[in-house]
């Protein structure tokens, strides 16, 4: 257990009361440094969506072919930091746009908000209507990838293609909460129980530890900046609210029954030591849709955007540049 675990314990067994931890907590949100906004080049705007603020940057010159968008995915610290390796890089050959999920990163992360799957369903949806155009190419991660999925389902319009990282919602994801989650949920939001269960989830130890046992194979992509990266983004005014929905189950959504339906190109992109969500549901999904194409990285666990750049990106432009090649070559006959 770390120390704040420790800390937390004793003060719990010790009987110092609800007005300790509401100081411990805050003593941690003042501590807390802004997190990096540098990360990614471009320009920074502000989508003013009908529940809050949405952080974007784009970059790229503007043309003829789709936008790229890329999506992240759920976590303590998440946010569009996770394409750093590739939102530059491939604005050399397309117009790219990184936003933060609301309750993310730069986003707002308003308490009173629903926070729930059809609320990023809702948000890809308008996001795509109203900044970046359509039909656009997705680039999406995780529970990211899943609310795409959906998008892809349930407005084909919008989406060109995709190409999704270890997409969740094929297993364990896709459960809605039951009485015990909404209890869970309940409990999470308390301003000083809550707070403290977060504080302790999302310490700078259990954020490096999670990183290395779950989130890279090669220990050395663990660095510091990405680490204190992470605490920073995770420590901001807010930041709990999307994590004790995500927690309780109420982001999980079924990504298996849209997928299938899928008639846009899709390529499934797996980390083959992801133990997270193992390569068995890549195969499972491919399944239920045949055209669907896969694409394994070796020495790989959920990030191998982060893990092997130089392939993903690779990767990335034969995919959505060939694609708009022949469909150019198609619309001249």
């Amino acid at each position: 257990m770390s120390k704040l675990g420790n800390i937390w314990k004793t003060i719990l067994a010790g009987g110092a009361g609800v007005a300790a931890l509401a100081a411990l907590n805050a003593a941690i949100q003042r501590n807390a440094s802004e997190p990096d906004d540098s990360a990614l080049g471009g320009e920074a705007h502000f989508f003013r969506w009908k529940h809050g603020r949405v952080f974007y940057k784009t970059s790229g010159a503007k043309n003829p072919g789709p936008p790229l968008v890329f999506i992240h995915g759920v976590g303590a610290g998440a946010s569009s930091f996770m394409w750093r390796k590739n939102f530059d890089d491939l604005a050399s050959d397309f117009r790219v746009y990184a936003f933060d999920l609301l309750g993310f990163g730069f986003s707002d992360k308003p308490g009173t908000a629903s926070y729930s799957a059809d609320l990023y369903v809702d948000l890809i949806t308008d996001f795509i209507r109203e900044v970046s155009g359509y039909p656009a190419n997705i680039i999406a991660s995780s529970l990211g990838a899943a609310y795409a999925i959906r998008v892809a389902d349930e407005h084909p319009e919008l989406i060109n293609s995709l190409i999704l990282n270890g997409p969740a919602g094929s297993d364990a994801l896709n459960r809605r909460p039951g009485m015990a989650g909404a209890a869970f949920y309940g409990l999470l939001q308390s301003p000083v129980l809550g707070t403290s269960f977060y504080n302790v989830m999302a310490s700078e130890r259990s954020i490096r530890d999670y990183a290395r046992d779950h989130l890279f194979y090669d220990h050395h992509r663990v660095t510091d900046r990405l680490v204190a990266n992470l605490y920073a983004t995770s420590h901001q005014a807010g930041a709990q609210h999307a994590i004790a929905a995500f927690l309780a189950g109420y982001l999980n959504t079924d990504a298996q029954s849209p997928f299938s339906r899928l008639t846009q190109p899709v390529l499934l992109v797996w980390g083959k030591q992801d133990a997270t969500t193992p390569i068995d549901n890549a195969w499972a999904l491919q399944d239920l849709n045949p055209r669907a194409r896969l694409e394994v990285f070796d020495y790989c666990r959920m990030m191998p955007e982060q893990e092997q750049p130089e392939k993903f990106n690779s990767l990335v432009r034969a995919t959505f540049l060939s694609r708009a090649a022949a469909a150019g070559s198609d619309s001249f006959g």
